[in-house]
């Protein structure tokens, strides 16, 4: 063999090694998907807060990763044998699951509302379970449930939660008297009452403006039998729930400040955004996937603001 070509086999073959030594490596970034401490009871809880617990053991469900929404917002992607705990308000919240999948709809995953009632100072537990057509239910489980399945899990800390721990929670005020009732209730269209996507006071219409004028001469002449008024604005489900909150509480306060210029006392009306809660029509996306227009026509009902009086009938 000559000198050169002994050269050159030996390059090559130096080369060979280089190259599967190096592809031998570990990666640069390395993720922890679960955590190594187990899980612990809380030995006190925040004012006015629940602790849950949200728990994926190995055997209630099947398939990839499931992504846990509070009110729409994604807190923790759950894999078989993993569990999530957090804080959160002590009301009536939101709660669902889906399956992570390539083509994700978040928009449906806010509307897949599954309503679960958080008692304060207690810890509640929700197991991920399979359910019909491959969907994904939230079932409460008791403390002696969940103990049993605790120990076996890791802590779930792949992702990053979009949901708000630290929140302040305020004492919920109903804008229902205990001891009243429902007088009468208007519903106004918001199509009807402001230019499209609008809230604000120069962006009602003729129409919006007759009408609430036509409701403060009602309130007007019921002074004595009305004890308040509530005025609450509603979205559809488009958008973010934060987004469509704020319009919903933006065009509930303009109607109020056109009743009081209309003559309605200003003291006795109470103001709510509730955004996309309460949906008059709720499977507008299902049934017209792929027609904007079509869902747009269906949301309509949705999209309102409700002025409701109370007071006390007579007999």
């Amino acid at each position: 063999m000559s000198i050169k070509r002994l050269i050159l086999v030996v390059g090559c073959s130096l080369f060979w090694i280089g190259c599967s030594t190096a592809n031998n490596k570990p990666p640069f970034e390395h993720w922890n998907q679960f955590g190594s401490k187990p899980y612990l009871q809380l030995k006190s809880i925040k004012e006015r807060h629940t602790q849950v617990v949200f728990i994926r053991d190995k055997d209630g469900l099947k398939g990839p990763a499931a992504n846990v929404f509070i009110e729409g917002h994604y807190l923790t992607s759950l894999l078989p044998g993993s569990f999530k705990a957090l804080q959160l308000c002590s009301r009536p919240t939101h709660i669902n699951a889906i399956y992570t999948q390539s083509a994700f709809n978040y928009a449906n995953a806010r509307r897949l509302n599954s309503t679960q009632s958080l008692t304060e100072g207690t810890t509640q537990y929700f197991r991920l379970v399979g359910g019909n057509n491959q969907a994904i239910q939230v079932q409460e489980l008791t403390e002696t449930q969940a103990q049993a399945l605790l120990p076996d899990l890791k802590e779930a800390v792949a992702t990053k939660s979009r949901v708000k721990e630290n929140e302040e929670c305020t004492q919920p005020v109903s804008v229902q008297a205990p001891a009243k009732t429902v007088l009468k209730k208007y519903t106004l269209q918001a199509s009807t009452l402001f230019n499209y996507a609008k809230s604000g006071p120069n962006d009602l219409t003729a129409q919006g403006r007759k009408d609430v004028a036509e409701i403060a001469s009602e309130i007007n002449q019921d002074q004595e039998a009305i004890s308040h008024v509530a005025v609450i604005g509603y979205t559809d489900p488009v958008g973010s729930d934060n987004s469509n909150q704020q319009l919903a509480q933006r065009r509930a306060e303009t109607v109020r400040a056109l009743l009081v210029q209309n003559g309605a006392m200003k003291k006795n009306i109470l103001v709510e955004g509730r955004g996309e809660q309460e949906l008059v029509v709720s499977d507008c996306d299902q049934k017209y996937a792929n027609d904007k227009a079509a869902r747009e026509q269906c949301d309509l009902p949705n999209r309102r603001v409700e002025i409701v009086t109370y007071g006390m009938k007579a007999e």
